[in-house]
Order: C-alpha cells, then sequence, then structure tokens
C-alpha cells in the first residue's frame, strides 16, 4: 500500500470513529440519566425532555450540540420538570452550543427551567452559547445564582436574574442582552466582550470589580429612576459605545475608561476618583452631587462636561485632576451655574489656550462662567487666579509676590510669608470642606499642622477688598 492510499484510509477510518463516536439524544428523560464523558459530545436532534421526579446528570467536560432547525420558532429545546445538574469544574466546563452555526444567536431555544412545575436547574462551571435564551424560568428565577468560570457566548439572551447574582471569572461574549434584570449584581474578574447590551440592569446594588468592558454597544445601562448603591473598582472600560450610562449613588476608584464615545454619562451622588479617561469621544458627564477627584483626563474630545442639573441640585464638585490635552474642550459648562475649579491642572500656562478649551458663558450666555487657576509645568504650584465671577479681584503670582509658602511638601509646620493684606487662611480637603481656619498676620508666620491627615489640601487665602487666592499644599 503506498503512503498516499495509507493516509487515506486511516483518515476514513478516523471519520468513521468521529461518527460512531457521537451520541444522538432527543425525546424525554423518564427516568435518571447521566450524560457521561465517555459518549461526549451529545448531539441533540430533536428537542429534550426531563419529566418531573427525574434527573439528568450531566459530567465535567461534556459537550452538548444542538442541530439547527431553522429559525421558525420551532428551534430544538432542552427542558426540565424535573432536576438537571450540571456542576462542571476548572479546565472541564459542561457546553452547549449550536451543532455548526458557532456564532448565531437563535440557532436553538435554550435550556427552559419549568419551575412552575418543580424543574430545577442546577448548575456551575458551565458554557451556553447560541441560544434565543441560554436559561429561562417560567415562573421565577432563583434568589441567588452563583457562577465561577461560566462562560455565555452569541445568546440573543444570556443571563437574566430575578435577585441576586454573584459571578466569579465569568465571561460573557458576542451576545445582545449579557447580564439583564432587576437584582444585587456582584461581579469579580469577568469579562464582557463585543455584546450588544453588556449590563442592562435595574439594580439596587452594583459591584464591580477587576472586570473588563471591551467593545461593547453598551456596557453598563442601568435604568432610569433607579436608585443604585455604585461599586466599580479596577474596571477597564474599553472601545465601547457608553461605557457607563445612569451612574448613580456611589464609587468609581481606579477604572479606566479609553476609546469609548462616551465614558461616564448622567451621574449623580457619585465619587469618581483615581481614574483614566483618555480617547474618549466625552469622558464625563458630571452631574448633581457628583465628585471627579484625582482623576486624569487626557487626549479626549471633551474632557468634563458639567451637567445635566435641575433647579436645587447639588453642582458636582471638580476637585485635583489633570485635565489636559482634550480636543474641543477641557469643560464644556452645559450648566447658568459659576463654578470655580482652581485645584485643576489644565497643562497649559497661557490664559488664552485655556480659555480656547472652556465652554462657559464667555462663548455662550446661557451657560454660567468657569473660574480656575493656572499651574506650572509641575501642576503643583499656582501661577495664577482666573476668576470670571463679579466683585472678586484676579491677582497673579501669588507665590511670589503677596506671600511665600514653604516648606511645600511639608511635615508638620508650614510657613506663611505674608506681604500682602491677607488676614486669613483656610486649609481645605479637595471636596472644598473645611479642615482648619488659620490667622494671618503681616510678616512670618508658622503654624503647626501636625494633627492634620496627611494628603493634598487647597490653602484658601482672604483679605480685604474681597481678595482670594489658592495654593495647593501636601502634608507628608
Amino acid at each position: 500500500m503506498n503512503k498516499l492510499t495509507t493516509t487515506l484510509a486511516i483518515a476514513f477510518l478516523l471519520i468513521i470513529n468521529y461518527s460512531f463516536s457521537q451520541t444522538l439524544v432527543h425525546g424525554g428523560i423518564y427516568s435518571n440519566t447521566t450524560w457521561s464523558l465517555a459518549n461526549s459530545p451529545y448531539v441533540m436532534d430533536g428537542s429534550v425532555v426531563v419529566f418531573p421526579g427525574v434527573t439528568l446528570t450531566i459530567e465535567p467536560g461534556v459537550e452538548v450540540r444542538v442541530k439547527e432547525n431553522g429559525y421558525s420558532g420551532d428551534q430544538y429545546y432542552l427542558e426540565t420538570r424535573g432536576t438537571i445538574k450540571m456542576i462542571g469544574k476548572p479546565g472541564a466546563l459542561i457546553s452547549f452550543r449550536a451543532n455548526t452555526a458557532v456564532t448565531s444567536s437563535y440557532s436553538w431555544m435554550g435550556i427552559l427551567v419549568k419551575n412552575s412545575q418543580g424543574g430545577e436547574l442546577i448548575y456551575d462551571y458551565a458554557s451556553i452559547s447560541n441560544a434565543l435564551y441560554a436559561i429561562r424560568y417560567d415562573s421565577f428565577i432563583p434568589r441567588v445564582i452563583n457562577l465561577n468560570q461560566c462562560v455565555f457566548s452569541y445568546n440573543t439572551n444570556a443571563l437574566g436574574v430575578g435577585v441576586a447574582l454573584q459571578a466569579d471569572s465569568c465571561s460573557f461574549v458576542g451576545n445582545q442582552n449579557a447580564v439583564y434584570g432587576w437584582s444585587i449584581f456582584k461581579l469579580t474578574n469577568c469579562v464582557f466582550d463585543g455584546n450588544t447590551e453588556a449590563l442592562p440592569v435595574n439594580t439596587s446594588e452594583l459591584e464591580v470589580e477587576n472586570c473588563s468592558f471591551i467593545n461593547n454597544t453598551s456596557a453598563i445601562r442601568i435604568g432610569n429612576n433607579t436608585n443604585a448603591g455604585v461599586q466599580l473598582k479596577n474596571t477597564l472600560f474599553d472601545n465601547n459605545g457608553i461605557a457607563f450610562e445612569n451612574a448613580n449613588n456611589g464609587i468609581v476608584d481606579s477604572c479606566t475608561f479609553t476609546n469609548n464615545l462616551l465614558g461616564i454619562t448622567y451621574t449623580n451622588n457619585v465619587q469618581i476618583t483615581n481614574s483614566l479617561f483618555s480617547n474618549n469621544q466625552t469622558a464625563l458627564m458630571a452631574g448633581w452631587g457628583t465628585l471627579v477627584s484625582n482623576c486624569d483626563i487626557k487626549d479626549n474630545s471633551t474632557g468634563i462636561a458639567i451637567g445635566p442639573l435641575e433647579y436645587g441640585q447639588a453642582a458636582p464638585t471638580i476637585e485635583n485632576n489633570r485635565i489636559c490635552s482634550n480636543t474641543a474642550y477641557n469643560i464644556d459648562n452645559q450648566t447658568d451655574l459659576n463654578m470655580f475649579i482652581p485645584t485643576n491642572c489644565f497643562c497649559l500656562s497661557d490664559s488664552t489656550e485655556i480659555e480656547e478649551k472652556i465652554l462657559d458663558g464667555y462663548d455662550d450666555i446661557t451657560k454660567g462662567l468657569i473660574s480656575y487657576a493656572i499651574y506650572d509645568t509641575s501642576c503643583n504650584i499656582i501661577l495664577k487666579t482666573v476668576n470670571k465671577q463679579p466683585n472678586t479681584s484676579v491677582t497673579e503670582n501669588p507665590g511670589k509676590k503677596s506671600l511665600e509658602i514653604y516648606p511645600n511638601p511639608f511635615t508638620d509646620f508650614l510657613n506663611i510669608n505674608n506681604t500682602g493684606k491677607f488676614v486669613k487662611a483656610e486649609v481645605l480637603d479637595l471636596r472644598g470642606k473645611q479642615i482648619l481656619v488659620l490667622q494671618l498676620t503681616e510678616g512670618m508666620n508658622r503654624f503647626d499642622l501636625s494633627g492634620v491627615p496627611a494628603g493634598a489640601y487647597i490653602l484658601r487665602m482672604s483679605g480685604n477688598a474681597e481678595q482670594t487666592e489658592y495654593a495647593r499644599i501636601i502634608k507628608r
């Protein structure tokens, strides 16, 4: 036998062996049954129903493929009126997918749990793909769903949640609706990639840590009028349409927002801290009661849009950020409120250049005015304050002409050489809250600030004729 003939014979035997290694399943399961790894893959060439009082156990590593049956509503499904136990393990997930259309989102109906008849699904370490509903309950969704290393891909509706979801190291890829429902969500180490709606939820609590949201049309969208408690930490949002919509009542800390159309939009009462915003169309919209602090906001089209606000709502606090090199505007004031934001550095030393990147009442009389400070290249020393508000003077180079502040940073004692007519110095935290009031006399003043915690502060000096000047000080 020549070499070619031998190769073809081996290939033919492999094909025969592969075809006989598949296990075809369809119809009713009327007694306890196990789908074993030894008989995997299982191919559903019709719908399968587990009847009441019966348990179907699926072993770790089993693959179930569902044959396509058109798209007229007659697609095959796995239904349980009894119990399905499908607990995989790390490295041996139990998987369901379409037989051939592995990127379709409607190749089969999915797993239907008829819990109205006592049906139960016990699952973890599982992968479900290509279904209309990956898992669907006909009456109520279990109160708590705990998932580890699960994968939901290319489903129309992947995971509906009723009360609480805790998911660790799970992946949601290419779904139309990845995770949805009204619930308490705690997601850690999860990946959402290429979904239309990754996390469209109405939620009372949302905790997301060490997750990635990439290439989604909408990453996180909290329903309107939902009083959510939000905690986002160490999470990446990259190349989404909208990264985070309707953020409210919580914190966004140490997150990265890059290459999104909109980073964070429609916020209220949220603390956004220590985060990077880069190459977004609009980095963030700061709504009522929102704090934006210690963030690096650079190379976006628009850095911070202030608003929208309604009458009586508290203005956002924007403190201690680097807001630099945004191509259209560093600040877009979408309200009629005047704001003074002297603790932010724009990485520019010329007021004309800074004004070109601020959209406020100087450009549109329906908007309020934005006053600010100009820093040196280190973004630590204030060279000039530009205060557009009426009846308030503007003083250039306060550190050189009016007073000296040293050492800065300091450890315990701060010296203020008051060569002007300032009578008071207030130590403010980065939200603008007053920490201390220091009385100034002309000449040298030495203050013991050993009781002040380490950190960055703003020193606000005031004197006669409503003179006000600012400096940033750092306590080590």
